[in-house]
């Protein structure tokens, strides 16, 4: 009796056990960049909307003229229903690998030194999202991190041009 007890309680012990198998894993569902130019009228940004499907480019259709826009509705903006060119999104969906300490960490990783311009990102994923609106990325951030905001405002410099 005593070691079916025991078996029991191990079983009972085994299976509440919660294991990191058995979590989702994170998914990304989009990554939205590019660039924003402060509190100004009108449409002042240039962003672009990455998700697996591909690169949309923002429909430039949220605001009238005159409008200003505040800097925490930059993630509402409307994108173009058709995507960019397959070669732009194979310039682009690098960005969709991300490292995950960018995410836990709650570091500040960058920096606003002028208000004339910014790089907006987002990411947003099945679990979580968050945003960074920043001039330049700071020299203390996480390499993996400093690569990954490099690499967005390449490919950002890239599809302007």
């Amino acid at each position: 009796m005593k070691k079916s007890g025991l078996i029991i309680l191990l079983v009972t012990i085994i299976l509440s056990c919660n294991s990191d198998d058995n979590q989702e894993p994170e998914v990304i569902e989009k990554v939205i960049f590019g660039e924003i130019y402060g509190q100004c009228a009108g449409d002042c940004r240039n962003l672009y909307l990455l998700t697996e499907q591909g690169i949309y480019e923002d429909s430039n259709s949220d605001t009238d003229f005159g409008d200003f826009i505040d800097n925490s509705d930059w993630e509402n903006t409307t994108f173009e229903n058709q995507p960019l060119s397959m070669e732009k999104f194979e310039l682009a969906k690098q960005l969709l690998q991300f490292p995950n300490i960018l995410l836990e960490s709650n570091d500040e990783i960058t920096e606003q030194v002028l208000a004339d311009f910014d790089y907006f990102i987002q990411i947003k994923t099945n679990k979580t999202s968050k945003t960074w609106v920043f001039d330049k990325i700071k020299e203390t951030a996480d390499l993996e991190i400093k690569q990954y905001m490099e690499d967005i405002v390449d490919v950002n410099n890239q599809l302007r041009d």
